[in-house]
């Protein structure tokens, strides 16, 4: 308001500047053309001239009004959009998914609807068990907006995959490997569904490739390795030649023979064989690289030739771990078959110090009955019995069960 009256302010004072001007000379125009001549004041044709350009001004409103009125009715429809989607989006979160949906079925009439509109409604569906009402809105946000594709079959594939629909999840993520080979998330899915199917055998083909794209980390990469390559490792224990069980350990990837629970089974079916100079050589080997308490007290299970050497070798051990009381156990199974009593007594006795087992107190009654001190041995033992009965624990390395995920221990065979 304020504007246009300024406007004629301007426009009067100017009035009134010309007049002044004007009045006392007016001026004289002529315009001639061909018979045709025109004659007026300077003062008339600039009025003329006002005008013309003042109707040319109003023309030229007038003629952008339907524009403008489009835009602002469009303005209005977007505004309206964003606030229904925006309130649609809060319900889907409180969990109000009735709400939810009936408020984004109204939008996504609309052309102008946005992808997650169509989303939304699916999800939303979903929750409430609609499984037909969610494909419906998927396949309309495919038919509004098909350069989505992609977008669009990731969340039918998760939405799929949260109903349990596996065989229609594996449909949509055989088109996204076509379309999406490399996503992060085309791969995080795969593994949800091949984990939901257990499906083990395309599990194992698609661990290269959730290695190399950094979907897990190594800790979690090399469990799930150890779940897919289960079946192969309980076969471990059934392996009735030394050829077939190493056959079997060298199908398995170089990151699972790592996994120190996983080498520990294939010891025991090593030693199982009597392949003792093997063990020890794959025992040595690791526990330089890194110290773990099962090798340790395989080790202590292993009947080498040159005992002596083994007896120098776990000593060297001692050295920096000498606390250890899996290693002191082994140590004092080393002197029995050396026939050193004295220092079997002695490491039995400092591991039972430091971690008392049934198995340390059996093998120390043991050793005092042969050295002719029956009292000592009968209160080993009873103190061995108050224990339990069952052995160490680390000779009983496990994987998981992939079924009910608990942990299945892999017994060793008679």
């Amino acid at each position: 308001m304020m504007k246009w009256l300024l406007v004629a302010l301007l426009a009067l004072v100017g009035a009134v500047a010309v007049a002044l001007v004007a009045l006392p000379d007016p001026g004289y125009v002529l315009i001639g053309y061909g018979k045709y001549s025109v004659e007026t004041s300077l003062l008339v044709l600039l009025v003329v001239l006002g005008l013309l350009y003042l109707g040319l001004r109003a023309l030229s409103v007038l003629w952008r009004v339907p524009v403008r009125v489009h835009r602002w009715e469009q303005r209005r429809h977007d505004r309206q959009l964003r606030l229904g989607f925006d309130e649609a989006t809060r319900a889907l979160a409180e969990g109000q998914y009735p709400r939810a949906e009936r408020r984004l079925s109204r939008l996504i009439k609309s052309r102008q609807a946005p992808l997650q509109a169509y989303l939304s409604a699916a999800a939303a569906a979903s929750q409430q068990g609609a499984d037909q009402r969610r494909d419906q809105y998927l396949q309309l946000a495919l038919q509004r907006q098909p350069d989505a594709e992609t977008g669009i079959l990731f969340q039918q594939a998760e939405l799929q995959l949260a109903a349990a629909q596996s065989d229609q999840a594996q449909t949509t993520l055989t088109r996204l490997r076509k379309l999406a080979p490399h996503s992060v998330r085309t791969l995080r899915l795969l593994l949800q569904l091949y984990l939901q199917q257990q499906d083990w055998r395309q599990l194992r083909e698609l661990l290269p490739q959730l290695r190399r794209s950094e979907v897990l980390d190594h800790a979690q990469w090399q469990k799930l390795a150890i779940q897919a390559y289960r079946e192969q490792i309980m076969a471990f224990s059934t392996a009735s030649e030394l050829d077939e069980l190493n056959a079997g350990w060298k199908q398995l990837p170089p990151p699972v023979q790592q996994d120190h629970g996983l080498l520990a089974v294939y010891i025991e079916q090593l030693l199982r064989l009597e392949a003792h100079t093997r063990a020890g050589e794959i025992l040595r080997r690791q526990l330089s690289q890194g110290w773990d308490e099962r090798l340790v007290y395989l080790f202590g299970e292993v009947q080498e030739t040159e005992v002596a050497a083994q007896q120098r070798q776990a000593e060297q051990w001692l050295e920096k771990h000498p606390e250890d009381a899996v290693l002191l156990l082994a140590l004092a199974k080393i002197s029995l078959r050396n026939q050193l009593w004295g220092k079997a007594r002695s490491y039995l006795e400092s591991s039972i110090s430091q971690q008392p087992t049934p198995e340390a107190y059996r093998l120390l009654a043991t050793l005092l009955e042969q050295l002719d001190e029956p009292d000592k041995a009968a209160e080993c033992y009873r103190k061995g019995l108050a224990l339990g009965i069952e052995p160490l624990s680390t000779t009983r390395p496990a994987v998981t069960d992939e079924t009910s995920g608990n942990v299945v221990p892999l017994n060793r065979s008679a």
